[in-house]
């Protein structure tokens, strides 16, 4: 295939895929949680993919927002999974941080408790900021 050739087919690529790229902007990820990727990148790769393969079809944007629609219900039950750990690592901050314990003590102890969390001291530094206008 000769260059022009080449970027002749890569115009229309990006032409046929044009019509989709505000739905497919739904399927990042980067900004979740790292635990919430996880569950959103392989939809994330699937619509992608049927983007690429599909011919372009009144179906094939039925198809991404179905994707769209499973993909938002499976982070949904991710969080609300995470949702009693959380609450229970949000107690752990309030009474330590009652206690005086300073932020390093407090994540110490959140660690032992749950050590998969990925718990910052600076999360717990602003979560007890919260505490502190609260009262």
């Amino acid at each position: 295939m000769t260059q022009k050739t080449e970027e002749i087919a890569k115009r229309q690529a990006m032409i046929s895929r044009a019509p989709y790229e505000d739905m497919l902007s739904f399927f990042d990820y980067k900004h979740l949680p790292e635990g919430l990727q996880g569950i959103s990148k392989p939809f994330n790769a699937l619509a992608h993919s049927l983007v690429e393969q599909l011919p372009n079809h009144s179906q094939k944007m039925v198809a991404l927002q179905k994707l769209l629609e499973a993909k938002d219900a499976a982070v949904r039950i991710a969080v609300a999974k995470s949702k009693p750990q959380r609450e229970k690592i949000q107690n752990m901050i309030i009474e330590h941080y009652r206690e005086g314990l300073s932020a390093t003590e407090i994540r110490s102890k959140i660690l032992v408790a749950f050590p998969a969390s990925k718990i910052t001291e600076e999360v717990i530094k602003d979560f007890a900021m919260t505490l502190e206008t609260d009262v």
